[in-house]
């Protein structure tokens, strides 16, 4: 009879990397699962093949290293588990102090199926078969999801609505996103936080600030989909289901938007700096200036399941170190983008800050929590992640003080370097989701969640336009009407909930938001479902 060959501990390797992947296919691009695959594909072969070496036998190393590979990934899931059941935190907040308990206990497990045991052939054959269908579903998964993807969906795109627009005056346009900057009073009764100051220094620079501004929608995605293509999602995409829950769409709604599309006709560049939010990559840009420091967010993911976390890494720069630079330096590069004076631009940038995690302090100094790993998540899933809304007020406030410091530095650099006065958007993509529900919105303080930080330098023929409840559906619009003579018609500011798994079933929330002042709106056209 011939002997079954083993090749489960291939399948044991690769079976995390595709799990988490799958789970994350409309965020992460399919490049950044590359490099993690082949490395633990290829740690996973030489491990066995020393091990084979001292053992004697392909079957019962392979059986040995596959279920070492299950243990090692199992790490970040076993200290999540001991978490949620509330033992962990009667004994400690760190999560390599269970690392002893449990090297003993995945070495007992391997010696143990390592063993020369009379069936090793029928386990061998359970092994191959168990690890089949464990790469079967999420390689499922993944192949649906770029299914629903390349499948696509009708895009109404941006168009002008004069035969001829004016374009005496091309200032530069740069549309900042401090990603989860929150409007003061919602700042101030949530996270008890003031920026008072910030606000009245960007108004002494010549900023319209919008004291009742809120977001459309309470996700990065949905919400930059909608405002750099001017209108509420229904809209943008005629076909929209309810039920969708592949985010693909967004991201390509986001990377070749409406506002460069009319601007490119209209002879602008367009240029783009993102800080490593994978959903928000204009690979169509003129100019993408990227993150470049640390390692991915897919491959830090990965990491925080085994026992080496991504709070250290290779050359002893941990993710956070690495988010500091990057922050720090997405603020130099936008001021050394203002230098350049040749044609007009669409300057876009992404900064992925006050929004977790939290690396710094108020005043710039190191923070890095030690109830948590590494993640970039917010609201309800950052409290599942080890996090206390108590740790996320202090986090946020000192990084949101910070971030104030460097973007108002940036602001009067820019404003220096201009050979003419450009339009700048200050804007938070949502507010700061410290009460926010991913899944409930009866759960959700809307009040939090949705006002936003909403900030205009602009001519004065735009700002004569902006008023108090404006919402980023309506900022270009305003803008190419003031600044151009174009004809859009300002739309009602309306504000949609929607929970992480179900992202495009929209609940309205408008009637439930605060206003603080009593301005009329702007005229507005008809409602539209």
């Amino acid at each position: 009879m011939t002997q079954r060959r083993p090749y489960h501990p291939v399948l044991f390797a690769l079976y995390p990397v595709l799990a988490l992947y799958s789970l994350n296919t409309a965020l992460i691009p399919a490049t950044d699962v590359l490099l993690p695959a082949a490395l633990v594909l290829g740690g996973t072969l030489i491990v066995w093949l020393l091990l084979g070496l001292v053992l004697r036998s392909a079957a019962r190393s392979a059986a040995g290293v596959s279920i070492g590979v299950v243990a090692i990934f199992s790490y970040g899931h076993l200290w999540d588990l001991l978490v949620k059941l509330g033992w962990i935190n009667q004994v400690t907040y760190v999560r390599s102090d269970i690392l002893p308990f449990w090297a003993i206990g995945c070495l007992a497990l391997v010696v143990v199926a390592s063993w020369k045991w009379k069936r090793t052939e029928q386990l061998v054959q359970a092994m191959n078969v168990g690890g089949a269908i464990l790469v079967a579903l999420p390689v499922f998964s993944i192949g649906f999801s770029w299914f629903s993807a390349w499948r696509g969906t009708d895009v109404r795109g941006v168009s002008s609505g004069v035969a001829k627009l004016d374009t005496s005056n091309r200032p530069d346009i740069y549309y900042v996103i401090l990603d989860g900057y929150g409007r003061s009073d919602a700042l101030s009764r949530v996270i008890g936080f003031s920026n008072d100051w910030f606000i009245k220094a960007l108004e002494d620079r010549g900023f319209f600030v919008a004291k009742d501004g809120r977001s459309n929608y309470c996700e990065t995605e949905l919400s930059l989909a909608s405002s750099l293509n001017l209108d509420y999602l229904p809209q943008v995409l005629p076909k929209l289901n309810a039920s969708w829950e592949d985010r693909t769409i967004l991201d390509k709604l986001i990377d070749k938007n409406g506002v460069s599309q009319y601007l490119r006709k209209l002879g602008y560049r367009y240029e783009a700096l993102t800080t490593g939010f994978p959903a928000v990559h204009p690979a169509s840009a003129d100019l993408w200036m990227q993150n470049t420091q640390g390692i991915s967010l897919f491959a830090g993911a990965l990491l925080d399941d085994t026992p080496f976390p991504s709070t250290i890494q290779l050359g002893g720069m941990s993710q956070f170190t690495a988010r500091r630079i990057m922050l720090r330096g997405a603020v130099q590069n936008m001021v050394k983008m203002s230098a350049r004076t040749m044609e007009p631009r669409f300057i876009f940038v992404h900064i992925l800050a006050p929004h977790p995690p939290f690396v710094f302090g108020s005043n710039g100094e190191d923070v890095q929590p030690k109830h948590m790993g590494f993640t970039i998540v917010d609201g309800s899933h950052y409290y599942e992640n080890g996090g206390t809304p108590a740790q996320y007020a202090k986090g946020y406030a000192g990084q949101a003080t910070y971030m104030s410091k460097l973007i108002l530095s940036a602001v009067d650099q820019i404003l220096s370097n201009s050979s003419k006065p450009p339009i700048i958007i200050l804007q938070g993509d949502h507010g700061s989701k410290l009460k926010l529900d991913q899944e409930r919105v009866d759960r959700t303080d809307v009040n939090e969640c949705f006002p936003n930080l909403n900030a205009y330098l602009v001519p004065n023929q735009v700002r004569e336009k902006l008023y108090d409840k404006i919402s980023p559906v309506n900022s270009f619009r305003i803008i190419f009407n003031g600044l151009f003579g174009d004809r859009f018609p300002v739309l009602p500011d309306r504000s949609f909930y929607s929970g992480w798994s179900s992202p495009f079933k929209f609940t309205e929330v408008t009637d439930r938001i605060k206003m603080r002042s009593s301005s009329p709106p702007a005229p507005s056209s008809p409602a539209r479902p």
